[in-house]
């Protein structure tokens, strides 16, 4: 059921943006030059969330008072929206699932609550991943109450479309709010692609006095590199010596150290970043991250260009064809040792520089 409602999900998210005015909003800067996408550690806030009374999905009360003591993630949805609505809440989930072991809720409040009612919000929850949470809570209150909180605590729009398809009943913002543990408003984040999601995390994080996630798989893959490219060095010296049973070995560890690397980028950046709220950005500017973002391509295309290269080369040397394994060697070698070569200059640029 979950991956056919994804489908749709996403089919609805590409129709809907050009279907009604609730489209993603941008993230601007506020009149006085301040930042609304306010950073991780900023001391930025945007002032108090009013006093409302709202029930949760299982039937409870929450007020301000009962979320007050953890921060918590803010979006405003409803269930029979076919423009921004379902991307918002994947992106809740996201938030969810990588905030729920530091205490910092997620809250999703209707701005239809005529129609969702408790066992529509409760069906609704359930087509997510994490939905059934008790830390991810979906919130109903008065219509009249709820637009009045979102306009006078939250600074954001909110209004009921006349005369539209269900879909399109309500205009509201895309933008998630970050709140902090004694009520305060501390952020606004695109709430529609994983990039402000990530940035949300990151502020709900600092705002749970979570320190950020750290890892030491980039220090292992920058070994993992340097190794590599010293193995290269010392196969190319065996085989100029005409070492050819020495080159073999020190290529296979090569190869196998490589391979090594390649496990461990992709756990770090399929598992270990998106529970961490997002990766490590360069930090410079200007011509510095121009060099650093050509640098971080070569080293990405080479990776990608190289690997049947390589399999090539050894296939070749398994199969005794020496010629061509020369051949092949001659543009294998100098490519295998700049993908090596860069990724260490790429974990220096990011964690060291």
């Amino acid at each position: 059921m979950r991956p056919i409602y994804g489908l749709l999900v996403s089919l609805l998210v590409l129709l809907g943006f050009g279907l009604s005015g609730c489209g993603p909003a941008q993230v601007q800067s506020g009149g006085d030059g301040s930042t609304l996408a306010a950073p991780a550690e900023s001391e930025k806030a945007f002032g108090p969330v009013g006093e409302f009374k709202f029930t949760e999905r299982r039937g409870k009360t929450v007020t301000r008072e009962s979320l007050l003591g953890k921060p918590w993630l803010a979006g405003f949805i409803f269930t029979r929206c076919s423009t921004i609505c379902p991307a918002m809440t994947l992106e809740l989930a996201r938030a969810n699932k990588a905030l729920e072991a530091v205490g910092a809720r997620v809250v999703a409040i209707s701005v239809d609550p005529e129609h969702d009612t408790l066992e529509v919000l409760n069906e609704y929850a359930g087509h997510f991943e994490g939905g059934e949470s008790e830390n991810w809570l979906f919130l109903r209150g008065a219509e009249q109450a709820t637009y009045d909180l979102i306009k006078s605590s939250f600074k954001l729009a909110v209004e009921r479309m006349e005369n539209q398809d269900p879909g399109l009943a309500v205009s509201h913002s895309s933008l998630l709010v970050a709140v902090d543990a004694a009520g305060q408003v501390r952020g606004y984040y695109n709430g529609v692609d994983q990039a402000g999601t990530e940035e949300a995390i990151r502020r709900m994080r600092f705002l749970a006095g979570a320190p950020r996630a750290t890892s030491i798989l980039p220090s292992i893959n920058a070994c993992l590199n340097g190794t590599s490219a010293l193995l290269l060095l010392l196969g190319f010296v065996a085989i100029r010596r005409n070492q050819k049973e020495r080159h073999g070995h020190l290529m296979k560890l090569a190869f196998v150290t490589s391979t090594a690397f390649l496990a461990s980028y992709l756990y770090y950046h399929f598992v270990v970043i998106p529970a961490s709220g997002g990766p490590v950005k360069f930090a410079g500017e200007g011509p510095a991250k121009t060099a650093y973002l050509i640098l971080l391509l070569t080293h990405v295309l080479g990776a990608i260009i190289n690997l049947p290269m390589v399999l090539r080369t050894f296939w070749l040397a398994h199969k005794e064809r020496w010629d061509s394994h020369k051949k092949w060697a001659k543009w294998t070698f100098p490519l295998w040792m700049y993908v090596s070569v860069t990724g260490v200059m790429v974990y220096f640029a990011l964690y060291v520089m």
